[in-house]
């Protein structure tokens, strides 16, 4: 969030992340997520909904936790390595993670989306001579968001065909560098984890076994 912080800021009682502050002069004051925490209940509803819309789809901008069966106890829950849905088209996967994406952006947390495609698609503009972007400004802020979302990982490929070497590489660092530093990160797929692996390669498989998965089984609401 963009705001400067407000002077009336307050000592965090319950966060974790306050209560483990070094004895560095900074001790009982709060933690940058619940500095913007508190900033984003400061707003009024347009403005909240506005800062939400920057990275929630408006077509899930009514999306809420608790219009999840089966998934409401462990996205309030804390996730340490990531979460995996995977699914038919329109079985409610994009719904579910906005929801959750729209959760942590109310406490504070910065907050990554992106299509997986889309992502390389803009990686490889890097590329071109004329690019005025390189692939480490586009992943970056990736790797460093406290959550990161992406969705539709290895949909335009059939169960059976690979991925590029490309694609691997790049999910393979997202992943990677993520799991070192401790930050979770929520996948949406067509594909089971053997899927998965089987057009990435086995190390995909291997890290993505340590996340929470769940099938979404729901027929299309789409229709």
């Amino acid at each position: 969030m963009q705001t400067k912080l407000l002077s009336t800021v307050k000592p965090c009682k319950i966060c974790e992340r306050c209560q483990k502050r070094p004895a560095d002069g900074l001790l009982g004051r709060t933690c940058g997520a619940c500095d913007r925490k508190v900033q984003f209940e400061a707003l009024p509803p347009d403005q909240q909904e506005l800062l939400l819309l920057s990275v929630v789809p408006k077509r899930y901008i009514v999306a809420e936790i608790s219009h999840l069966k089966g998934l409401q106890e462990k996205f309030n829950s804390e996730i340490e390595t990531g979460v995996l849905l995977w699914g038919t088209t329109g079985s409610g996967k994009t719904y579910a993670m906005c929801a959750l994406c729209k959760k942590y952006m109310s406490e504070g947390f910065i907050t990554k989306r992106v299509h997986y495609e889309v992502l390389c698609l803009q990686l490889r503009d890097t590329f071109n001579p004329k690019a005025t972007e390189t692939e480490w400004g586009i992943i970056e802020p990736l790797i460093m968001c406290d959550k990161l979302f992406i969705e539709d990982v290895g949909v335009t490929k059939s169960i059976g065909e690979q991925e590029t070497d490309f694609s691997r590489r790049t999910f393979l660092v997202l992943l990677d560098i993520r799991m070192e530093q401790m930050k979770p990160t929520f996948i949406t797929t067509n594909k089971s984890v053997e899927n998965l692996q089987a057009s990435f390669d086995s190390r995909i498989g291997d890290r993505l076994r340590t996340f929470d998965i769940f099938q979404m089984k729901d027929k299309s609401r789409r229709k």
